[in-house]
């Protein structure tokens, strides 16, 4: 079956500095997609920062943001979503203070309106937290998350990496089964980051929710990532490729491994579509 969708996760795999797509890889995607093969984002990233991202893209897309809890149209419209239940979330927050850590809860603030998410301010704030609240006023929030449900739809929190893997221990032996999450390094600094989702969300999750939209099965889609997230999505789809810069974790879901993200890598990818997709024309 043709390739009729190419999903592309953002950071390592689309974007290099500032949100920006290289000239050469955005001239060739929107070549692709004019030709019929769908251009979808799958992201982590809440969807402002992913707007950010399909404006240097210079053309409209499908973007599954919050590693697949929200799937929003090429007109900004949410065409899916999953949001943590009142009971979910309380659990989550109770474990947090247990140990002194701040919980993020990100939301989408574009259908909504207040800010893209709130840090449960029960407790102190350590510095990294403090700081990211800080960088991002415009869009942030802090206020008692227990017992209080402004339709979140991941969590997450900032430490030291033991305190990160105490946190995730606790969820699996409280609420075995119940929530997904992961533990990585927060950019080049020292500090953490856990983002924990409910069970079975994830971008593959989200695309999941857009290939029922156009029709189309696994078969017929290409996924690209760099990092453990991406997993999902590589797993499933017949047509997986890691980054020549992902994580080696990924290259074993991988039909193959392309150029670097910052050498224009998802032109190789480009022009395997093309050359698949050629061998089913008349």
């Amino acid at each position: 079956m043709p390739i009729k969708m190419i999903a592309l996760d953002l950071d390592g795999t689309l974007v290099v500095d500032d949100h920006q797509v290289l000239p050469a890889t955005r001239i060739e995607l929107k070549k692709l997609h004019e030709s019929g093969v769908e251009v979808v984002i799958a992201t982590g990233r809440r969807y402002r920062t992913t707007r950010f991202v399909i404006d240097n893209l210079g053309f409209e897309v499908y973007a599954v943001c919050n590693g697949g809890a929200l799937v929003k149209t090429p007109n900004a419209v949410t065409h899916h979503e999953t949001t943590y239940s009142t009971s979910q979330l309380n659990n989550l927050v109770a474990i947090a203070r247990d140990q002194d850590l701040a919980l993020f809860g990100q939301r989408d603030a574009h259908d909504r309106g207040g800010p893209d998410f709130i840090i449960d301010d029960a407790v102190a704030w350590c510095d990294l937290t403090q700081a990211y609240f800080d960088d991002n006023k415009t869009w942030s929030g802090k206020g008692d998350l227990l017992n209080h449900d402004p339709e979140i739809l991941v969590t997450g929190v900032m430490g030291n990496e033991e305190q990160l893997r105490e946190f995730t221990t606790k969820i699996e032996a409280w609420y075995p089964g119940a929530y997904d999450y992961i533990v990585v390094p927060w950019g080049n600094s020292d500090a953490f980051y856990s983002e924990v989702t409910l069970s079975k969300i994830d971008k593959w999750y989200g695309l999941s929710q857009l290939a029922n939209l156009f029709g189309i099965e696994a078969r017929n889609i290409c996924a690209v990532g760099d990092q453990i997230n991406d997993i999902p999505m590589l797993k499933e789809v017949s047509h997986g490729v890691a980054m020549g810069n992902a994580v080696k974790a990924l290259h074993v879901h991988a039909k193959f491994v392309c150029g670097k993200n910052d050498e224009d890598g998802i032109l190789e990818v480009i022009d395997y579509i093309r050359h698949y997709n050629a061998s089913f024309q008349p």
